[in-house]
């Protein structure tokens, strides 16, 4: 029989915080105080490192989370495909200034820093069949900016726009073009069948330009479970390319959830479109029902400081206010020198927020797009998030399946969901749901048997007591919910 949980915090924020896990903060007595911290899932960057590495730093999670009690969710995050230069003779560097001309040719030999005029060399064989005048060719992130002039015999001829230094292996974006690059790649589903047989919770594929490439990444993992008689991740799609915003809904259709790289979007949009289009994702999801994570350099500041800076305490923030379901840390807290002090201001920040929205009437596009769905276990939520307003109720108690627990997370309801279940790796896939705290415990032998344990733990940790109203849902049959109803903590169970 499953060991009941007890360890519950009741500081943690409504949204969820995903920290990465590198140098800084993958040692056992760091990743208890991020979860102490405020964190729910942690990500592992597949695009570097090793898998034997990143297997002890999984491990390494999990008996963090089995001695603190709580069900911490474990992001594998793909690399994707990516365009990068070939390295440089002798380890040199290139300096273009503007209006410089510069050639790109496909191949896998080291660059010339002599050659004139200066000549690059991508490992992408389809550079030249991708690329139209016009077109905007960015390196090292943007850094350096080119601009194509024209398509020669195999040889992209730029001009330098934006100049600056270039270095060997850096990445090459192309954000007006659809790149023949096919997602997954080779390298993907190795590192995906690591992943399912590791029992990631959930598995990021990076620049996603289409619902293909998701539905290939699903199969990928299905038959790696099958294979391990393992578990199918959930599967994350990350916006990171303009090309995507035209597909958002069939993309959301495809995923598990949606994450919003905006610091990648800002490399190739005009920097004003970014929240334009980080709303447009966001409604994706909603519509979708699906959780939206934000992404970015929030917080860089506390690579080296510890307190962020106004200006990205306002773009947390913002985030939470469009309908983050959760808000994701990078280097912040995988090399940064203060990972656990960037985890507890990013849980400040949002319990700030929330508490200002939730002195708010009802206005989120979220709540709308929720009660405009027909979907049975949306019409439940909508139920319990009315109950739980009108009845001034100071939680919702569910013991159900993990898809109406992703209705009501998407309620927009400002009090916590407990989730509770027997199963870790059901729970675990809750940990990107807003609001939702998974809490394992035997199975009950009926409603009457979980309202009684549930409240129980709730009192002895203080986040409920005799005086407050709670919305039970419960569902043993199989059937996702089938009882609701309103109560006051301590009544006679029925």
């Amino acid at each position: 029989m499953a060991r009941a949980h007890r360890s519950f915090r009741n500081d943690r924020s409504l949204t969820r915080i995903v920290a990465t896990v590198g140098p800084a903060s993958a040692s056992p007595a760091m990743l208890v105080r991020l979860v102490r911290a405020g964190a729910s899932v942690f990500r592992l960057n597949l695009s570097h490192g090793d898998t034997a590495t990143h297997a002890r730093t999984a491990a390494a999670i999990r008996a963090t989370a089995a001695r603190l009690g709580v069900e911490a969710g474990i992001l594998a995050d793909l690399p994707g495909p990516k365009i990068r230069l070939t390295a440089i003779e002798g380890g040199e560097s290139i300096r273009l200034r503007h209006g410089d001309p510069v050639r790109f040719t496909r191949g896998t030999a080291a660059i010339d820093p002599a050659a004139r005029p200066v000549t690059l060399r991508v490992d992408y064989a389809r550079l030249a069949d991708d690329v139209r005048p016009g077109d905007r060719v960015l390196i090292d992130d943007g850094a350096v900016q080119l601009r194509v002039r024209a398509n020669r015999r195999g040889t992209v001829e730029c001009t330098c726009e934006v100049g600056g230094t270039v270095s060997g292996r850096k990445g090459v974006n192309l954000p007006e073009t659809s790149v023949s690059l096919t997602a997954p790649t080779a390298r993907d589903r190795t590192l995906a069948d690591w992943a399912v047989r590791h029992g990631m919770d959930f598995v990021a594929l990076s620049f996603v330009q289409r619902a293909q490439d998701l539905r290939s990444l699903r199969r990928s993992l299905e038959r790696s479970a099958r294979a391990c008689r393992g578990r199918v991740p959930a599967v994350v799609a990350k916006i990171e390319r303009p090309v995507a915003l035209g597909a958002l809904d069939s993309i959301a259709a495809a995923a598990d959830a949606m994450m919003v790289a905006r610091g990648d979007l800002a490399i190739e949009l005009d920097f004003a479109r970014v929240p334009v289009e980080q709303r447009r994702i966001q409604a994706a999801c909603e519509r979708a029902s699906i959780p939206c994570i934000v992404a970015t350099q929030m917080l860089q500041s506390m690579m080296e400081a510890p307190l962020p800076t106004r200006a990205e305490a306002s773009d947390v923030a913002s985030a939470i206010f469009g309908g983050a379901d959760a808000v994701m840390l990078s280097g912040e807290t995988a090399a940064g020198r203060y990972p656990e002090e960037s985890v507890a201001a990013m849980r400040r920040i949002a319990t700030e927020t929330e508490g200002w929205l939730a002195r708010q009437p009802p206005r989120s596009l979220r709540a709308r797009e929720v009660a405009e769905s027909s979907d049975p276990a949306a019409v439940l939520a909508r139920s319990m998030a009315q109950m739980a307003t009108e009845g001034g109720a100071r939680a919702i108690i569910a013991w159900t399946d993990a898809r109406s627990i992703r209705f009501i997370s998407q309620t927009d309801v400002n009090v916590p969901v407990y989730a509770f279940g027997a199963g870790d790796p059901e729970l675990r896939s809750l940990a990107l749901l807003r609001g939702v705290r998974a809490v394992r415990i035997p199975r009950p032998a009926d409603s009457r048997d979980f309202v009684r344990t549930a409240e129980r733990l709730l009192r002895a940790a203080r986040l409920v007591s005799s005086r407050d109203r709670v919305v039970v849902a419960t569902g043993f049959a199989g059937r996702g919910t089938e009882r609701l109803w309103l109560r006051q903590v301590g009544a006679r169970a029925v």
